[in-house]
């Protein structure tokens, strides 16, 4: 059975407009590409002539409406106000500008006179507090810089931590005299002994609140506080860090510092948590030592450049003192000596040195100068630690009696 489908033209010959399926017409439109069958064609033309009208008739009435607008011209009396603001401004400015002037020198004259008055009335007073003054700020800063005196019995393998006497010390306004240390350490109170074994602790150090030991057997930290309590046990990961080169603490730093053979590490003591010292980068310390804001390592730069002191403070490397620096008159000594080891007193680095019998006193605060070499070829020396911040160290030295460095 045969079916028929009505046949759609296809779009080419179809009208355009687009509900109508009617061939076109031979008729274009002369303002468009579009083709349409009659009708449709008469309808486009038709709207194509009423928005013609529409456009012209805007056009015409927008004309009427600008030619009815009338400009009025008042530019001059625009700038005379202008001008006249300008010359207001002006006067303003120049007299407050006066008054200002005026209040300046009349309070100056009453600051002058002031002083000049305080000045002659009480110049014997001022200089009264000035020796005050130094005399305070000495102490508080010896106080400061208190903590619990370590010593070590040779006797009986102990730690006797000690409390010093700060009235001993006589701060003579007249006479500037560092502490007489016998009897300042001699009459300080014993707080607590703790017993240790010498073979088991490499290192020890002290803080205001804490005495710390390092054991090396079971590679641990032994905390107790200012009363000989112990705080707490803290493990050291040897495989991670490397080998414990030295420890000290730094109120800069508020914690213990670690040297190690591959970076400087911090110990928090309330979060007992060990991390990396973020304002020092990687590499090998040897020794360090800390005191106020200032922190001085040894920092070992391979076999070819060799050792070099570094001074730290408030995050920044302030200097670098090469073995050379230190004995700048005899230069073979570059390649004799070695560092061995540093402590700082204040603003003085004590500094021992390999294959030297010397121990030389550089000042932080002029570049690391040397300011004297002292001579320890007599001495065995075990140990240096300074005494607060009295400028002076004590020596523990083998097989005799401690002798005091200042």
């Amino acid at each position: 059975m045969s079916t028929s489908k009505r046949f759609r033209p296809s779009v080419e010959s179809i009208c355009s407009h687009i509900y109508c399926i009617e061939p076109i017409c031979s008729v274009v439109c002369a303002h468009c590409p579009l083709t349409f069958c009659l009708r449709h064609l008469v309808e486009h033309q038709i709207g194509i002539d009423n928005e013609h009208k529409s456009l012209v008739s805007t056009i015409e009435d927008y004309r009427t409406r600008l030619k009815a607008v009338q400009f009025e011209d008042n530019c001059c009396e625009l700038f005379q106000q202008l001008n006249q603001w300008q010359k207001t401004m002006i006067e303003n400015v120049t007299t407050m500008k006066e008054d200002i002037y005026s209040a300046y020198e009349y309070y100056e004259s009453e600051f002058k006179s002031i002083k000049e008055n305080c000045l002659n009335n009480d110049i014997n007073e001022e200089i009264n507090l000035k020796v005050v003054f130094k005399n305070f700020k000495q102490s508080l800063k010896l106080l400061e810089s208190s903590h619990l005196e370590l010593n070590i019995s040779k006797l009986n393998s102990t730690f006797h931590l000690i409390k010093p006497n700060f009235n001993l010390l006589n701060f003579n306004s007249q006479i500037n005299t560092s502490p007489d240390l016998d009897t300042f350490l001699s009459s300080s109170k014993i707080v607590f002994t703790i017993d240790y074994d010498p073979m088991d602790t490499t290192l020890f150090t002290t803080s205001l609140q804490y005495l710390i030991i390092y054991k090396s057997s079971r590679s641990i930290f032994q905390l107790f506080d200012n009363r000989g309590q112990h705080v707490a046990d803290i493990n050291y990961d040897h495989i991670t860090y490397d080998d414990l080169n030295q420890l000290t603490w730094s109120s800069y730093a508020n914690g213990f510092l670690l040297a190690t053979s591959k970076q400087l590490l911090k110990l928090n003591c309330t979060t007992k948590r060990i991390t990396r010292y973020t304002d020092i980068g990687f590499d090998f310390f040897k020794d360090m030592c800390a005191s106020g804001e200032s922190i001085v390592l040894i920092h070992n730069l391979g076999t070819s450049l060799g050792d070099v002191i570094e001074h730290y403070s408030n995050s920044k490397m302030l200097q670098r003192c090469w073995k050379s620096d230190l004995y700048p008159d005899e230069p073979h000594m570059k390649e004799t000596m070695e560092i061995l080891r540093i402590q700082i007193s204040d603003h003085l680095v004590a500094i021992e040195t390999l294959f030297t019998d010397k121990i030389l006193v550089c000042d932080i605060l002029r570049a690391m100068k040397c300011l004297f070499r002292i001579d320890i070829k007599q001495y065995s020396i075990l140990s240096i630690s300074p005494v607060y911040d009295s400028q002076q160290w004590r020596l523990i030295v083998a097989d005799q009696l401690d002798g005091n460095l200042q």
